[in-house]
């Protein structure tokens, strides 16, 4: 961090401003950012010089990425209100009330979550937040799921078992379940209502029904690769062992308690989007009712908009302040994924684990091949970079990775779409949209897991096995059952179709945590792939922000 002092004096701010310049042009700043943080900073340069009598301590650097300016001096307290009511004073046109909002806007844009004042003993102290780091997050992320899973290794090999199992149920489950529980609050109302609101800015609701049919036809297209790419890997990597028959225990009996009241049913999960309530799709976190409402609300909030303006404000603003609250829980991501790592790896069973070992890399071989699809699609079909598209959203496949969820990586994925130039009239309905029925992991996984349990069973995959597995998953990947540990259950409907008992998804019930992080990561890809292809076709994608 370099530093800089100037006297007391405001003969001495052209050098400050000087010495500023110079050092953010060394971070090769956007000439935008470069001259706000100039502005803003001549002002608080001002306003410390003014309460102070001692010298001005000036200080620029960072920290992953990140740059920030520090300064420092004895003096009286004074706020960051006091800059902007300041520079309102001395630049508002009052005549003018246009000018003035213009004027508060950008005042809004300098002085908001980038100035943070305060005094310790005497000392103001100014911190100036010029560019976050894209990569700190990431960083930070990465870093905990690393150390959860060493935390928790080392736990289960030298804790006593009743002491490791302690500290996960009353340190680690508690976080985790707090924060999840948390997420689930906000998950709900925020697809609902970025759903909603997506559909009220549309005036021609003719562009949003053929908005809405491109997205699901290609989320239904994609859905098909993905069970024939988990076939041809099967194809490629056949395991399953009969002797693994004898591991079969009971373990799974609550799963299959939760799939009895399950349907692979297309009738029944039609008839299951529509609600008897308003109140119970938000209770129970019902996707696909919360879904059918928020379209509703939008068609009509769309066709009386022109009426009743206020009706579409009051989504957006209902929107926005769910987004908020979002991002502020995105901050606590890398506490809760080194909690849920090390409570995974200090209550997973070493034995299971090389029991059934196989089924894991096979499953995430073709994960990652429905990702180099994903790509092949978006060169030949969408004419886009794949390249440009995995630097700007790897960060949200990361948090998919690490959530194991897909509602949970929604925010992230939203973020970085966003930053790929797709329009807001896109994403808001095309993300939470395919958080709820497009699962592509999920198709490979149930694919690839009943071929592995026919092999264990020695039944032999016909024709019309295959064919009556391709239908039940893809009517499973729109459907799935809303209970913890969904595509668990979803195994213990497929399987007995083949002829293999439910009891059966014991010998995977151990790995699933594993598996079920890359499948998430699969499809929240996807979701964002599709969202990017449909935004090119019906020009709403900004190829120039996608590019950079």
């Amino acid at each position: 961090m370099r530093s800089f002092k100037i006297k007391n004096s405001f003969n001495e701010i052209p050098q400050a401003v000087d010495f500023l310049r110079a050092e953010l042009s060394r971070k090769k700043l956007p000439k935008k950012i470069l001259f706000q943080t100039l502005l803003t900073s001549e002002d608080v340069i001002t306003k410390m010089i003014e309460n102070s009598t001692e010298e001005i301590k000036i200080s620029v650097g960072g920290f992953l990425g990140r740059t920030e300016i520090r300064m420092s001096a004895k003096g009286t307290p004074f706020e960051s209100s006091d800059i902007a009511e300041k520079l309102l004073f001395t630049e508002e046109c009052s005549d003018n009330e246009e000018a003035n909002i213009v004027l508060r806007n950008m005042i809004s844009k300098l002085f908001g979550n980038n100035l943070a004042v305060r005094n310790d003993n005497g000392v103001n102290k100014v911190v100036i937040d010029v560019a976050k780091s894209r990569f700190r997050q990431l960083i930070f992320t990465i870093f905990a799921l690393v150390a959860g899973v060493i935390c928790g290794l080392v736990m289960q090999s030298f804790l006593p078992a009743d002491i490791s199992k302690a500290v996960s149920k009353n340190v680690f489950v508690p976080v985790y379940t707090s924060f999840m529980n948390t997420l689930k609050l906000i998950v709900a109302p925020l697809v609902f209502c970025s759903i909603a609101s997506s559909i009220a800015d549309f005036s021609d609701l003719r562009a949003l029904g053929k908005l809405a049919v491109k997205i699901v036809i290609f989320y239904l297209f994609t859905s098909l690769i993905s069970i024939c790419v988990g076939l041809f890997s099967y194809k490629i990597f056949p395991i399953g062992d009969p002797s693994l028959i004898d591991a079969v225990t009971d373990a799974g009996k609550a799963t299959i308690a939760k799939g009895a009241a399950a349907s692979v049913s297309i009738r029944d999960t039609l008839l299951g989007i529509l609600p008897t309530n308003i109140i119970s799709p938000f209770e129970k976190s019902d996707m696909l009712q919360l879904i059918f409402m928020a379209i509703l609300l939008g068609m009509a909030t769309s066709s009386i908009s022109g009426k009743y303006p206020i009706v579409k404000e009051c989504i957006t603003a209902f929107y926005a302040v769910c987004s908020k609250i979002t991002t502020v829980l995105v901050g606590f991501i890398p506490v809760v994924v080194f909690c849920s790592m090390a409570k995974m790896m200090t209550s997973l069973n070493i034995s299971n684990f090389l029991n059934v070992i196989t089924w894991v890399p096979v499953i995430y071989f073709a994960d990652i091949l429905m990702i180099v699809a994903y790509m092949l699609l978006l060169a030949i079909i969408g004419g886009l970079n794949p390249f440009k598209f995995l630097g700007k959203f790897y960060p949200a496949m990361i948090s998919a990775f690490t959530f194991a969820s897909s509602n949970a990586a929604l925010p992230s994925s939203i973020k970085q779409v966003d930053e790929m130039g797709v329009s807001k009239r896109v994403y808001s309905f095309s993300l939470p949209l395919g958080a709820t029925i497009n699962m592509d992991g999920s198709c490979i996984t149930l694919i690839i897991t009943a071929l592995f349990m026919a092999k264990i069973f020695s039944i032999p995959v016909t024709p019309g096995i295959l064919l009556s597995l391709f239908v039940s998953i893809m009517v499973l990947s729109v459907g799935s059952p809303g209970v913890p540990g969904g595509n668990l259950v979803c195994i213990t409907l497929i399987i007995p179709q083949i002829g293999v008992p439910a009891e059966a998804v014991s010998l995977v019930m151990g790995l699933y945590p594993l598996v079920s992080m890359m499948q998430t990561c699969a499809n929240v890809t996807g979701d964002a792939v599709v969202s990017s292809i449909v935004a090119k076709h019906e020009k709403l994608l900004d190829l120039k922000k996608y590019n950079e």
